[in-house]
């Protein structure tokens, strides 16, 4: 008799306790997938996301009417057009990859009214960005960030809602102009010889002994020379401008100066100067248009004298 009371006893406890599985288990399915499924029930849709970026081969930028516009030729990025400006590395790879985070975060609708937009800057005041390729494309407008600095608002380019989505977009379209400033990136201390060469005159600077000497043998300022050896070795674009030579005035190269060296063969023209009096420089190796400041125009614009 007891070993029957022990076992209706045990069988009571193993109900109670199955019962109490069973309403642990549903509360978890409320408060967890339950939950997010009905939440998720009235959540928009990432209009952003579905579009594999391994497919997009151009993207396109406009700001403030201007547009720019960039293809892949390979695994590299240009700018588009004949000239095959190339962009400055890691930029487009850097903005797709954020581009990831915004398909895969959720997104919340901040404003439905047109009006607001220009608050967000999803309106002409943003960028607005087309991405496309081999049977892919998309096109929204990217505003400013979020106060968190960690989320963007984006919209559609014909919506008048708003939305927010996790990643900092903005960040990489606060300057759409991603084409590579850099002129020379190179070690100055592999440097051996500088030739600089102007209308009507030229001379030459070498180092031998580590001192740098004229073509006289008279030996120069090392200053003043390291100051020449900084310009020649890196050097960056202020501005890039239109890829048209005309107006540019290097084909008078007014001032040609030349650095070898140790896997050195530096060369830079400087033209004349524009406007806003920056002057158009190019390299000896490429017909890509630069434009550089007075103050790195002035620093190879010197005589023998200027060095001494």
């Amino acid at each position: 008799m007891p070993e029957q009371n022990l076992s209706k006893g045990t069988r009571k406890n193993l109900i109670l306790g199955a019962i109490l599985v069973v309403l642990i288990a549903l509360a978890y399915a409320y408060q967890g997938p339950l939950r997010k499924w009905q939440n998720s029930l009235g959540a928009p849709v990432n209009f952003l996301a579905g579009i594999d970026t391994a497919k997009i081969d151009k993207i396109e930028l406009t700001q403030n009417g201007k547009s720019y516009e960039y293809d892949k030729n390979g695994d590299n990025w240009f700018e588009a057009g004949s000239k095959k400006f190339p962009l400055t590395e890691g930029k487009v790879q850097s903005f797709l990859d954020e581009f990831k985070k915004v398909q895969n975060s959720a997104i919340i609708l901040v404003s439905a009214n047109k009006n607001k937009k220009s608050d967000f800057q999803t309106d002409n005041s943003g960028v607005e960005v087309k991405l496309s390729g081999n049977n892919v494309s998309i096109d929204f407008v990217s505003g400013k960030l979020g106060s968190d600095f960690i989320s963007t608002y984006v919209s559609k380019s014909d919506s008048n809602e708003t939305y927010s989505v996790k990643g900092a977009l903005a960040s990489y379209l606060e300057n759409p102009d991603w084409r590579d400033p850099t002129i020379f990136s190179s070690d100055e201390t592999n440097i051996t010889k500088i030739r600089f060469q102007y209308p009507g005159r030229q001379f030459t600077i070498e180092k031998k002994n580590n001192k740098w000497v004229g073509s006289s043998g008279l030996i120069l300022n090392a200053n003043k020379v390291n100051a020449v050896l900084s310009e020649m070795s890196v050097l960056y674009a202020a501005e890039i401008p239109d890829q048209t030579f005309a107006g540019t005035g290097l084909e008078k190269h007014s001032i040609i100066v030349e650095a070898g060296g140790k896997g050195i063969d530096n060369v830079i023209m400087i033209g004349d100067k524009n406007k806003e009096g920056l002057y158009y420089a190019k390299t000896g190796k490429s017909d890509n248009i630069y434009l550089i400041t007075q103050k790195d125009r002035d620093a190879l614009n010197k005589k023998v004298a200027d060095l001494e």
